[in-house]
């Protein structure tokens, strides 16, 4: 019997949700990107090479059924790369959000 087979379930819904949410900002992005020069177009590039690719590999490890490894290590170790990759997001939402005050004051 799988030990993380109750957090799995969780863990991959979750993470799906946070991905088609990346997702769906980089499509509406991507066709109007760098149209101008705002630091908003670097911070969404950056966060959108950098979190989408990280989730993938986070839900492949959910996934990943044949791992040799010690579970609770898996476990915690695809945490924390979840963990990193929601910071990576928030931290570019927030980024976001300060350089349009700033922009729309100045």
């Amino acid at each position: 019997m799988d030990k993380l087979q109750a957090y799995r379930q969780p863990f991959i819904t979750a993470t799906g949700i946070i991905l088609g949410f990346a997702l769906n900002v980089a499509a509406s992005w991507v066709p109007k990107s760098f149209s101008s020069n705002h630091f908003a177009e670097t911070l969404l590039a950056i966060g959108t090479i950098v979190h989408i690719p990280l989730y993938i590999i986070v839900i492949y490890r959910i996934l990943n059924m044949n791992s040799k490894a010690n579970p609770e290590a898996y476990y915690k170790t695809t945490l924390l790369l979840f963990l990193v990759g929601l910071c990576i997001f928030y931290v570019i939402i927030i980024g976001i959000l300060i350089e349009s005050y700033i922009v729309r004051r100045g």
